[in-house]
Formats: structure tokens, sequence, C-alpha cells
């Protein structure tokens, strides 16, 4: 589900390590081994990139958490703009106490140093090529029936810092119709942080995250049928659009 309309990565990660991801890949992990040190490692960033930077240095707050209270038994997907270097620690936290599985480009798990960051930080790997998704739907799947979470960044490419909502990939859609469970949109919303009317700096923020209303399958998948790709669209377009509104808003806003 590719499109020449995805914009150019603005910070790549160079594939040095190529690797091949065979069919029983475990893309998600469940044994005790990872769960112990994956345990130790997500505490770690998330005390200190969620509350030490982006808490306090980023005064970063959250809203709409009350979309959340209704799925708190269940298992569904997240997408979100992919603004930041560590915004999945942005989500990370939008969720919180829940951690969620974050899927990723396969390059991302090619590049040095990152490679195993992401892994232990509950990452898994999209894998390249037509059939890639297809690779990751049966455990996605069986992850959100299990009362999981899974988190996707439809736009597929990462632009730091960057405040715009483009083009998206339709996969996690096409998952959530599978799963016969809801898309939770979330938005993080940036504006640079000044002190004496001056900018302190590009990297030091305030940011907003808005959680969205849960957006369920249009025409939900009959057992036995294809999933209605017209339906699939109408999904993505929705999400898309309130991450466009909440973005529009918010700039509007502080730019009076």
């Amino acid at each position: 589900m590719k499109s020449n309309k995805v914009r150019e990565q603005k910070v790549p990660m160079e594939s040095v390590y190529p690797i091949t991801i065979p069919h029983d890949y475990t893309f998600i992990r469940t044994d005790f081994y990872y769960r112990f040190f994956s345990g130790i490692a997500y505490f770690a960033f998330g005390l200190v990139l969620g509350v030490g930077y982006f808490k306090i240095i980023n005064r970063h707050k959250i809203y709409g958490r009350k979309n959340l209270k209704q799925l708190r038994k269940n298992g569904f997907i997240t997408v979100a703009n992919h603004c930041h270097i560590f915004d999945t620690v942005l989500t990370g936290m939008a969720v919180i106490p829940r951690k969620p599985w974050y899927a990723s480009v396969q390059r991302n798990f090619e590049a040095p140093y990152y490679r195993k960051m992401f892994r232990i930080l509950r990452g898994f790997p999209i894998p390249d090529g037509v059939f890639g998704l297809k690779q990751i739907l049966k455990p996605v799947v069986t992850a959100i029936n299990q009362g999981k979470i899974v988190h996707f960044f439809p736009e597929e490419e990462l632009w730091h810092n960057y405040q715009g909502i483009d083009h998206f990939q339709r996969g996690a859609f096409y998952l959530a119709h599978h799963a016969n469970c809801p898309v939770v949109p979330i938005v993080h919303l940036f504006k640079p942080r000044t002190f004496f009317g001056r900018k302190i700096s590009d990297n030091i923020l305030t940011i907003k995250t808005v959680i969205g209303k849960p957006i369920y399958p249009p025409v939900a998948k009959a057992e036995g049928k294809s999933v209605n790709m017209d339906s699939v669209q109408e999904m993505t377009d929705r999400a898309r659009q309130w991450m466009r509104e909440q973005m529009d808003e918010y700039h509007q806003r502080n730019r009076k």
C-alpha cells in the first residue's frame, strides 16, 4: 500500500545491517525473558524522556484520555503523526499505564544503534515488499484479540518537528478491519517555547497531545469474506481529517 505521495524522510535510517525476516519471525514477543528486560528499558525511557525531557523541559500535556475509558479492557490500534524522533515516547505517555507495541518500517531495524533500541522497546518491523502487511496480519490481530494496543504511523516517514498531516498509508486501518477493532487517532502538536519573546531552541517545545474518539470500521468484515476497501479508505480519511482539523485549529489559535 505504497504511494508516491509519501514525503521524503527527513531523519533517514541508513540500512547498514540488511535483514531478511523469515515467515516464522516472532513479531510480538511475549516470553518472560523479553518482557522482563523490555519492561526495564521501557520504564527507563519513560522516566528519562517521557517525564524528564518531555514533561519538564518541553511541557508536554495530554488531552482526551476520557476517549480511552471505554476501551480499557479491549485491544485496539492507535495511529499518530510521525513528527518527532521520539514520538513513540509521546504516544506511550498518552496511553499509560498500558504499553503499546510499535510497528515500524523494516529499515529502522537495519540501522546502527537504533535497531536494538527499537526491538527492546516493544517495536517490531513491517517487512518490506508487497507481502509485508500479510506477514504481520496474524500476530497483530492475535495481539489485539488478547487486549493489547498496537501503534502505527500511517504517514510512514519521519520529519522531525514537522507540523502537518500528509498522505496516510491504509495498512493500520486494513488490519483494524481484520481485527474488527477501532482505531484511536492521536495527534502531537508543537510550538517553540520562548523566553522573553525569543525562541529558545528548535528542540525546546510546548507539546500538546490530543487523543481522539475511537473510529470503528464502517463496514465490518464478515467471516470468510474479504475486507471492504471502501470502508478502509473511509476510516483512513476520517482519522486523517480529524488530525488535520486539530492541527489547523491549534496553529491558527497560536498565530493570533
